[in-house]
Formats: structure tokens, sequence, C-alpha cells
């Protein structure tokens, strides 16, 4: 029976809740705001399911990738948090009658996982959800797809797809994964104070919200809603979680870095693309595409992108979320402590935010004020 006497130990992946025959565990939330899976003795038939699909207990094997790409679409590229490779993919799947699975916000702007059978579905899954997302039945609703003889594209946070492999055991033929590299998961419950104190601040619901604005620049992106945009870093939720104090405490021990990865694919921003691809170098975002296993290889070989074979060692640089856990902040205890009893959450947020030097904040705003007027010569 599970029992989590050590959170690092807990992705929330909801694997154990879901495959517990006698459905005595049920996903709860705690003061952080992360959910974990609590089994009532009483009903648990000692089954030993939950252990034995624990992604945490049962990590997938690290291997190398059979082969790396830098990659990109121009039809999806204005849209999307890098190369708009994840459109191409879905796009493929639905055409071809299946079903895809990903992160949407819904109307409250909580970050939850949804279906897709038609194009139109794919829309909201596009762009980066920085909040750990509720994946209420999902894993139950691929299992009877792919059990219907659909073919079923999921997508989700590398211990999300582990957890849905370990589910599944050999129910597999016609799912494909995708995974990214994470940089680690904050809390949902923190996301869901955040946006509220947004709208208190505000006056008003907020109508649209993005994590990844690249209209002004890729590189820099910014966290929007509505018609407020700011550099993600000068926004404490953005800041914070960069900084690694807001992740899940197994973020910090996270066995899916180096290779262990259980998905076909991993995407990730091709941070070195004037190196790697000189040719996507144009500040719209690139996609770096770890190919996992011969069924990713040809996924991504059957859609109409962009492509260029590259070496791990370029597609791996500066993309922290691929090789290494994120380290402890030394405040994180102190900053989750506060959070309830904050007055003002936001301002309270940005008391725990590390500033950069001085110097660095005036290159970093002239360089973009060079580059929005750089942009505007060009229209």
């Amino acid at each position: 029976m599970i029992r989590i006497s050590d959170k690092s130990l807990c992705c929330g992946c909801t694997a154990c809740a879901t495959a517990c025959p006698a459905q005595c565990i049920v996903m709860r939330r705690d003061r952080e705001g992360f959910d974990y899976p609590v089994a009532n003795p009483d009903l648990c038939i000692g089954c030993g399911k939950c252990e034995k699909v624990c992604p945490m207990l049962n990590p997938p094997a690290a291997s190398a990738p059979v082969e790396v790409l830098a990659a990109r679409s121009g039809e999806h590229l204005a849209g999307s948090s890098s190369g708009g490779v994840f459109p191409e993919l879905a796009k493929s799947v639905i055409e071809d009658g299946g079903v895809v699975f990903g992160a949407v916000f819904e109307s409250d702007h909580k970050v939850a996982h949804a279906e897709a059978s038609e194009l139109s579905g794919i829309e909201p899954m596009r762009g980066s959800k920085y909040a750990q997302s509720d994946l209420y039945s999902a894993f139950e609703d691929v299992n009877q797809y792919l059990t219907d003889g659909k073919k079923v594209l999921f997508t989700g946070t590398p211990c999300q797809v582990a957890g849905l492999n370990n589910y599944l055991g050999s129910n597999t033929e016609g799912l494909m994964t995708v995974d990214f590299a994470c940089h680690g998961v904050p809390s949902p419950g923190l996301w869901e104070k955040y946006v509220k104190a947004l709208e208190a601040r505000s006056g008003g619901r907020i109508r649209s919200l993005s994590f990844r604005d690249k209209s002004r620049s890729w590189r820099h992106y910014c966290f929007r809603h509505d018609d407020v945009s700011v550099e993600y870093v000068d926004d404490p939720y953005m800041a914070l979680f960069v900084q690694d104090m807001s992740l899940r405490p197994s973020c910090y021990k996270c066995p899916f870095r180096a290779g262990r990865k259980a998905s076909d694919l991993t995407l990730a921003d091709l941070w070195s693309v004037a190196e790697a691809a000189p040719a996507f170098n144009d500040d719209r975002g690139a996609s770096a595409v770890f190919v996992n296993t011969a069924k990713g290889k040809a996924l991504v070989h059957s859609v109409s992108m962009q492509s260029v074979a590259v070496s791990s060692e370029a597609a791996m640089r500066d993309n922290g979320g691929y090789s290494d856990p994120a380290a402890v902040p030394e405040r994180r205890e102190e900053f989750f402590k506060g959070v309830h009893s904050a007055s003002d959450l936001i301002a309270y947020m940005k008391g725990f935010v590390v500033r950069r030097p001085l110097h660095q904040r005036i290159y970093r705003k002239v360089r973009r004020f060079l580059s929005d007027i750089k942009k505007r010569i060009v229209r």
C-alpha cells in the first residue's frame, strides 16, 4: 500500500490511485498546494498494484536518444512556445482518426489535461503551462481508447508519461507519448492563488493568459495576461519558478533526467540554435527534438516541418531540465509557510525573488529596447 512519508518520493502522477482495484486511494492537496495519494487501509486488499505502477519506485532505464533534431513548423511557429512541433504531431494523429491528450487552461485558468479528437481541440493545448496539471481520468480514458483500437498521442511531464506507461502495462500498441525537458512543476495551489491575486489587483476577471508570449522575443519571452505583458524575470510567479522556489519536492530528486525517458519523443527549446541550426536563428523559436524510440522516429518524420540533425550535446546546452534536477532553494520552506497568511500575495512573492545585479538588469532593458526598435524597422 502506498504510504507517502517522504514527499520527495511522490511526483503526483495519479497512477497509483487510478490502478487501485479497490479504489482505496484518493488524491489530496497539501498546504503547499500539491496533490498526494492517501490510501484507506480498511479498504486495501494488499494487491501491490499501487507500488508496481509508481514511476518513482519503477523509473525507466537510461538510454541514448535514437537521434536529435532541430525542428520548427512555419505554420505553427507564432503561437507556440518554441518551434511549433507539437501541433504538427497532434495534427497527424487526429487526421489519422486518433485522440490527443494535453494540458489546457480551464475557464478559471486552472491547468488540467483534456482530450481532442478534432483539430480545433489542439489549440488550447499549445504553449507552456507552468503548473502541475490535474489529470482527472486521463489515464483511464487513454486505456479505453487504446483498447478500442484508437491511436492516442499523450503529452505531459516526464513523470506523467512514465506513470501512464506503468499503468497501461502492455496495452501501448497504439500509444505515442511526448514529454519535454522539464524544469520542474510549480504548485498548482500557488498558481490558482496567484491568478486570484492578479484578478483582485486588476479589478476584473482575467480573459487570456500566456506563460511564454514571444511576440517581442523568444529568448526573452514575456508573461502576459490580457493587455499586461512583462518579461518573465519581472513577474514574481515566473521568477520564483525559474529560481526553483515553487517546485514540487520530487522535482529536486527527479529520476527522469539524463536519458531516463519513458516517452517516444522529448521536446525542448533549442537555446543553442545559433551554433546548432543557424538557419533557424531569427528569435522566433526553434525546438530540439530528442527521438527516444523507433515509434517516435516514425512519427516525427511523418509530419511536415523543417528539421536538421544536431548533436545531443548542442541540444542539451542550456537545457538543465534535460540533465540535472534542480537544487532545493535555501528559503523554500520559509516561502511556502507564509503563502497562506500573506495579505498581499504578489508583494509577498516578490520578497523572495533573487534580484539580478543592477548592471545585468540595465543590460537586459537596453537589449530589449534595441530589439523592439529593430523589429519596427524591419516591419
